[in-house]
């Protein structure tokens, strides 16, 4: 082995190890196992897996592989980016990073190593899927259990879309404009699409061969087949109704033929370029180019748009002065940390004035369908770091000099958060409230858990990226899945029964408690 190969490799297992001895690992595993079991859907219940031509297809290794495989794509091609989107910014915390710079460790090596570190971790995520799909299968499935058959599914549709996380991850954490919060919600965009070209192509029967480049989940291929394997262009993969009466249909194996191979490795051409665009952007830790975690970098976009806004923090300059402010109390605590959300955030102000000049302008069906997707957008980037700044720019250590908010900081960063969070749906709640009930009740319990997420997910993973992925994953389901009452956790659609109401409740104090949990146990150290 030479020299080289070995630093890569040490540089990847290094990633490896960090990563999966954390508690967001633990918590994205749970995640998809969680997932898979609601993906595949006992047909008792009157759903599918898979359904063609109002029928569905047996349960056999096949069919839940590629079922699950699909679903697999889908959530890491997301969630993906988010959970390895921190390589450098851990290394320059840490200062990790200017040791490596001082040392011969060249910028190709230590970008292969970081890519390779991502998708080995993304690949044990994958791994997850694949076994609890399988145990799924014992439990639901219908015919032998044939491990390779999984296997080989996994693989071909996954893999791509594992190396496409880790290469953009690295190049939008390499290049400063995309390396905040902006990037993370651009990322969003990016998906969505991609995701819908990926679409568009099937609807439309385009053939071109570019298409195969942008298609990181695997939609082409897998449809293509589909659509000729059953002669049919009705058919649905995923959790779906289907028809009793019509015999189920039978999918043994899907013929990994050299043409659907060909269209899944079209997709790592996206990845390589990435990969080298990583390269290029990347600023190997000089203080000149990287946004230190303490300050807002002046190259940042959102930081562009937060200093033309600038002025709107004399709006706030009230809540800066009295007695309050400067107490050590639980309510002075909350009035401090909103003033410092709304001063490093002043997009944050203006988006309030506006949506709330909105809400009272628009018809009630315009502000369930239209606005309440673009505030939970709003909020997901006003709440994203209000802990983590706490922990970037080393305030827990003053913090912990405050009995009182040393014990209660959860408390009070919940407190701020739902402030924030009421700013923005305090009047849609009160219009929803008199003439959509159902959407009201649920608007408020999505406030609750928007502000629980936010804190919680900040103190679990001491990173904004999980909450940022999970709510942006969840609102982009809630908005593709209008028949479906359980991920309508804000009241878009008026649908949800108290059953799903009360479990977004019961996750809400849940997140606030593990919060407290970590919290408690960090500080008792």
């Amino acid at each position: 082995m030479t020299e080289s190969t070995r630093t890569v490799l040490t540089i990847a297992r290094t990633e490896v190890l960090f990563r999966i001895r954390t508690l967001g690992a633990l918590i994205t595993i749970l995640v998809v196992a969680i997932g898979v079991y609601f993906i595949v859907p006992d047909i008792s219940t009157g759903r599918t897996l898979i359904q063609v031509d109002n029928g569905r297809v047996f349960y056999t290794s096949a069919a839940v592989a590629l079922g699950t495989a699909m679903f697999c794509t889908l959530f890491m091609s997301i969630i993906g980016f988010y959970v390895v989107g921190n390589a450098f910014r851990r290394d320059i915390i840490t200062r990790t990073g200017f040791v490596i710079a001082a040392t011969p460790v060249s910028d190709s090596r230590y970008i292969l190593g970081k890519f390779l570190g991502s998708a080995c971790y993304l690949s044990v995520i994958m791994l997850t899927c694949m076994v609890s799909s399988m145990v799924m299968f014992l439990i639901r499935g219908e015919g032998s259990l044939e491990p390779f058959v999984f296997l080989r599914i996994y693989l071909w549709l996954v893999l791509p879309t594992i190396a496409y996380c880790s290469a953009i991850a690295l190049a939008f954490e390499a290049l400063p404009l995309l390396s905040g919060r902006f990037g993370d919600v651009l990322y969003f965009f990016v998906w969505g699409g991609l995701l819908g070209v990926s679409g568009a192509s099937i609807d439309n029967n385009f053939g071109a061969v570019w298409i195969n480049l942008l298609d990181v989940v695997g939609i082409v291929p897998i449809i293509g087949f589909m659509r000729e394997t059953f002669q049919t262009t009705s058919l649905s993969i995923g959790s779906t109704s289907f028809n009793a009466a019509k015999a189920p249909i039978l999918l043994n194996d899907l013929p990994w033929s050299l043409s659907l191979i060909g269209q899944r490795m079209a997709a790592l051409v996206l990845p390589i370029v990435f990969l080298a665009l990583a390269r290029s952007w990347f600023h190997r830790f000089n203080p000149t180019r990287i946004k230190l975690s303490a300050r807002q970098s002046r190259k940042s976009i959102l930081g562009r748009i937060n200093r033309l806004f600038k002025p709107a923090t004399r709006l706030i300059a009230p809540l800066s002065s009295g007695k309050a402010a400067s107490s050590a109390s639980i309510p002075g605590a909350v009035r401090a940390d909103l003033v410092a959300t709304l001063t490093l955030s002043p997009f944050a102000i203006v988006a309030i004035i506006v949506f709330a000049c909105i809400s009272l302008l628009v018809d009630t069906e315009t502000l369930r369908a239209g606005l309440l997707p673009a505030i939970a957008i709003a909020v997901v980037i006003a709440l994203a770091d209000i802990t983590t700044r706490d922990y970037a720019s080393g305030m827990m250590s003053l913090l912990s000099t405050a009995p009182h908010l040393k014990k209660d900081y959860i408390l009070w960063k919940f407190a701020s958060a739902l402030v924030i969070v009421l700013a923005f749906t305090a009047i849609p709640i009160v219009r929803l409230i008199m003439s959509f009930p159902n959407s009201g009740i649920s608007l408020v319990i999505g406030t609750l858990l928007l502000a629980a997420a936010a804190v919680s997910g900040g103190v679990l993973t001491r990173s904004q990226k999980p909450f940022m992925a999970a709510f942006l994953m969840l609102l982009y389901i809630t908005l593709n899945a209008k028949d479906v009452a359980f991920f309508d956790f804000m009241g878009i659609y008026g649908k949800s029964p108290a059953t799903t109401q009360l479990g977004y409740a019961v996750v809400t104090f849940l997140l606030i408690a593990l919060a407290h949990r970590k919290h408690a146990s960090r500080a008792a150290v």
